[in-house]
């Protein structure tokens, strides 16, 4: 398993199709501390988007959140 950490920058729903686009980015060094600067050393640049239909999972993101993520090959 490897472990992230990304911050959530954007959750906009589209009313329209009722599908909600979230983006992720790697943590930065701020605000600064150890935990964040050793996710920032290995993953300083990237994203993660993804489109959500389901409304109660597209709710689980907040902006400014941070979250782990795990990648577990399948």
């Amino acid at each position: 398993m490897i472990r992230a950490k990304f911050t959530c920058q954007q959750n906009i729903l589209n009313h329209e199709t009722q599908t909600a686009e979230v983006i992720l980015t790697p943590v930065t060094t701020n605000p600064p501390n150890q935990e964040n600067l050793l996710f920032w050393q290995a993953t300083p640049a990237g994203n993660i988007t993804l489109q959500i239909t389901n409304p109660a999972a597209s709710a689980q993101f907040s902006v400014g959140t941070e979250y782990y993520v795990d990648f577990t090959a399948a």
